[in-house]
């Protein structure tokens, strides 16, 4: 006959301990991968905006006979026939999110706000970047894509 004590014996201390363990070296191995892949799906959704933006201003620059806009407000008003989504608001790692934008007569390496730049005067009109001199995930920097 067996013992009616030892039938409900749960997990031993030491069990519990070696189950936590593990767990946590799986935590340190998987979480490092886990932010490294968000910071780059946000940064390639900033990317993917700033192609949307510079083909909006292609196919806006055709329409209106070698004119870029002064500004981006044609692309932000709802129904607009240049993008169906908003691009704003964009994300570098360094700058965090952020819906500004800055409208600049020429290219400016040093800048660093974080914010979209758009050149909206001189011989480069119609340039866009993304204000930021640090390194993306793949260490390009920002304003040079």
């Amino acid at each position: 006959m067996s013992d009616p004590l030892r039938s409900r014996r749960g997990f031993t201390m030491v069990e519990i301990m070696i189950v936590v363990a593990i767990i946590g070296l799986l935590a340190v191995v998987v979480v490092p991968k886990i932010n490294s892949a968000i910071r780059s799906a946000n940064e390639g959704a900033t990317k993917g905006k700033l192609g949307a933006i510079r083909s909006a201003l292609v196919v806006y620059y055709g329409d209106n006979e070698g004119q870029y806009p002064a500004d981006l407000t044609p692309f932000q008003q709802a129904g607009n026939s240049y993008m169906e989504a908003s691009f704003l608001p964009i994300y570098t790692v360094d700058h965090g999110s952020t819906s500004n934008i800055d409208y600049v007569d020429t290219f400016d390496a040093t800048g660093d706000s974080g914010a979209l730049v758009y050149e909206n005067a001189g011989a480069d009109k119609g340039r866009t970047w993304i204000g930021c001199s640090h390194n993306d995930a793949k260490g390009k920097v920002w304003n040079q894509n």
